[in-house]
Formats: C-alpha cells, structure tokens, sequence
C-alpha cells in the first residue's frame, strides 16, 4: 500500500489556520447558555470554568505536542495510541474516531448550523422542527458533494471561514464585553428551576466545565493531519499550542460579551435566542442578522473541517491494513489524491448519529429523574475520548522512561498532569450525572466490540 500516500503540501501558517480552523466553530456559539446554567447562573463562575476548561485540556495539547515530534505516521491520535500502547489499542483509537467521535461530530455540527439558520429565519422552534432537521441533512450533503468532487476547495475555504467566525466572537469578545459591563443589568441570576437551561441535571461546576470541552473541541482531529504539513514535527506542534492559546483568550471575551449583553435567563433557556437577542441588544436588531450570518458560515466551516479530517479516518486504519474492507478504505482518488471511500462510509454513519439527536428533541429515550433522557452526542465523545487519553499518556511515561532524549518534564511531568487533566474531566461528567457516563460507556464498549469484528492481523 505504498501508492496511496498523502502528499506533504501544508506550511506554518496553513497549520496554524488548520487548528484554529478546528477548534473555532460552532461549539463557542452553542454553548454558552449550557455553561451559565451550569455555573447556577453565575457569570464570573461560568469564566472559571471556560479556564479551568482551558488549562486542562492544554496539558493534553502540549502532551499531543510533545508526541508530535516523536510520533509521525497517518493520522496523529491513532499513531500515538499505536506506537505508545499496541496495535489494538491503536485500532480501538482509531475506530473511535471514525466511528463515534468525528461522525458524531459531523451530525452534531450540522443540527446546530441549521439551527441558527432557523434562528435566523425568525423560526419560534429552532431545535426540534422538520426545517431544522432537513436543512441539517442538506447541509451534510452539500459539504459532502464539496469534498468529492472538488476536495481543493474546502481547504481553501477553510481561511474565508476562519476570519468568517472570527468576527462575531472579536465584536462580543471587545464592544460586547465593554457595553455589556458597563450598561448590562447584572452578570448573575439564579436558577430557580432546574428545567430551565440545557443542562442535564441540577446545575454543576464541573458539569460547567465538561460543558466546555465541545467548544474546545478540535485540536485533537488537526493532527490527522500531521502527514500533509512540511516539517510537522516542527510545525504542528507550534500550530497546536499557539492555536489553542489563543481561542481560549478569545472563548472568554466572547462569553462575559453574550451574559453581559444579553438576558441570562434566555439564554440559559435557548443559546440561540439569547445569542441573537445578545448581539441586537449592543449592534441593533439589523445588524444581529448579519451576525448570525457569520456564525452560520462558522458552522459550515467546522462542517467542512470535519468532513475532511473524517474523510481520513477509515483510511488511517485501512493503510494498517485493517477496518472494513481495508483494500477499498485506502484508495485515493487519482484526480484528487482525497481517500473518497473512507469519506462516503463515514458520512453515511453521520445520517445514523443524526438520528439519534432527533430522538433526544423526541422522547424516544425514555425519563431520567423526570426529565427526558438526552443521549448528549459531545459528553459521549468528549468522555470516551478522555478515557482513551490516560494510557496513552501513562503509556508515554513508561515508554520513555530511560529515554533522555525527552526531557524530565516532558518524561514525566507533562504525562503525568495530562493524564490527571483526562481523569478530572472524566471524574467532572461522573459528578454531573453518573447515570449518563454509565450509558455512555456501555455504548462505547458495544461500538468498539462491533469494531473488532474488523480487527486482522497484519
């Protein structure tokens, strides 16, 4: 299989572009009203935990920078678990991602664009209507035909989308803040019912700050990347810690902009009425239509974003010669040098996991302490892929142990923080809602025993 190789065509500045690109989208805009409501309607609690948020996840970047510069094959996280673990560790990362955590992500990612275009729209229903859910399955199919046919483009598209969704989080993250401080009405309410917001339980700290990680979202699918960037030993992990140093500078402006701005309650209540309702009240009701275009191009950035790193995905396990149908999964088109089989087969379990946040706006999965039972798609992955994280990290540890080719920090400092980062977002969604993380988990070990069912020996 040495034909189908990806070719090296990614500088510094692309890379750069590349993870921000990942990480900046929909999630900022979604998720706001679920971090207040967890924070009990405190603003400046809800900016704690945006940091604390923040810091944790970057001891795992700086650790996914550090393997980076040691670990280069196809596909980042599958080749840090293969190299650092074994092959079938290697394989359940992989099946992860393609599996559950980026078509997961593609569905997700489309509800929430089409959800603000129904906001936009001026829709009173902007999550659980057949205009959302259609427009979101066009969505899906349009990115798709995009990255079929004309694979070049979303790359491109990639730096307009970027600057794109840029501009609503510097507006709220500079006038928003500074007008909604200084003329807002107050920075905290209480939540007086616990049905009020988006949040799965009574209302958290550290169900605030898991909440955060879907925002945060992303870094981890750039370095699938890492085979297609000049230098990336270099560069990706420059690209990695300053991209994501700085989306969390510009992740809390934005959110002490929109509670500021906004009513909080609304917000809480619905993210996307409140955000609209945010914008108008500090740029005028004209000009939030013209903001909420920006945050729709956002969403169908990340869209785009997605389905290219997922597109990636059977092809990483296909070039080990393992997954479904290994021979068809690792075949690149000839005219666009994208692996098309690997990205069909993917978008298609996208259309599944679609189905699955229709049923949660549907009541197909039952009452939890009396309140519908939500099969939240982030805290899914987002758990299952901090559980996967500790024995690379551990592993990484033992590995390298007599290697003073790494530093002390880097041998055992850095490691040892990332993998405790991991355990606390794991132990923050447990203490949120234990229910959840069992259902979650269970689903994980039945998915990845299906994966196996692929599994050979190379």
């Amino acid at each position: 299989m040495t034909d189908n190789i990806l070719k090296r065509q990614y500088g510094l500045p692309v890379a750069i572009c590349v993870v921000v690109g990942f990480i900046v989208g929909t999630g900022i805009f979604w998720r706001p009203g679920r971090v207040l409501y967890e924070a009990g309607g405190n603003m400046w609690l809800g900016v704690l935990a945006w940091v604390v948020g923040g810091l944790v996840i970057a001891a795992c970047v700086y650790m996914f920078a550090v393997m980076a510069a040691r670990y280069e094959k196809i596909h980042g996280m599958v080749d840090y678990a293969e190299a650092i673990v074994g092959p079938r560790f290697g394989y359940l990362a992989g099946w992860f991602f393609c599996v559950m955590y980026q078509t997961a992500g593609y569905a997700i990612i489309a509800w929430i664009s089409a959800s603000f275009t129904a906001t936009l729209a001026g829709h009173s229903n902007v999550t659980n209507s057949p205009f959302v859910f259609f427009l979101a399955a066009f969505y899906m199919a349009v990115v798709f035909v995009i990255n079929y046919l004309v694979p070049r483009l979303p790359m491109r598209l990639n730096t307009f989308t970027v600057i794109a969704r840029m501009i609503p989080l510097v507006l709220m993250g500079t006038i928003g803040v500074v007008v909604g401080i200084f003329l807002g009405d107050g920075t905290t309410v209480e939540v007086v019912a616990a049905g009020i917001g988006e949040g799965m339980a009574a209302p958290s700290f550290l169900g605030a700050v898991f909440a955060t990680v879907f925002a945060y979202n992303g870094w981890q699918a750039a370095v699938a990347f890492n085979s297609e960037i000049n230098n990336s030993k270099r560069n990706l992990p420059i690209a990695l810690l300053a991209g994501f140093f700085i989306v969390v500078i510009i992740y809390v402006l934005y959110f002490i902009g929109v509670v500021t701005a906004g009513d909080s309650y609304q917000l809480m209540q619905n993210n996307q009425l409140g955000t609209r309702a945010a914008f108008a009240n500090i740029f005028g009701s004209q000009a939030s239509y013209v903001v909420l275009v920006f945050v729709i191009i956002s969403g169908l950035g990340i869209l785009n974003m997605c389905c290219m790193g997922m597109s990636r995905s059977l092809y990483a396990l296909a070039r080990r010669g393992r997954g479904p149908i290994p021979e068809r999964m690792v075949h690149l088109d000839p005219a666009t040098n994208v692996p098309t089989n690997s990205m069909v087969v993917c978008v298609g379990l996208s259309f599944l996991w679609m189905m699955v946040i229709y049923g949660n706006h549907n009541g197909w999965f039952g009452m939890l302490d009396g309140r519908p039972f939500r099969f939240d798609l982030p805290d899914f992955y987002n758990m299952i892929f901090f559980i996967l994280l500790i024995p690379i990290f551990i592993g990484f540890i033992i590995k390298n142990r007599g290697n003073h080719e790494v530093n002390l920090i880097n041998r055992f400092f850095a490691p040892l923080l990332a993998a405790g980062g991991a355990g606390f977002m794991i132990y923050a969604l447990i203490s949120s809602s234990w229910v959840h993380a069992v259902i979650y988990a269970s689903a994980f070990v039945i998915i990845g025993a299906i994966g196996f069912f692929f599994w050979r020996k190379v």
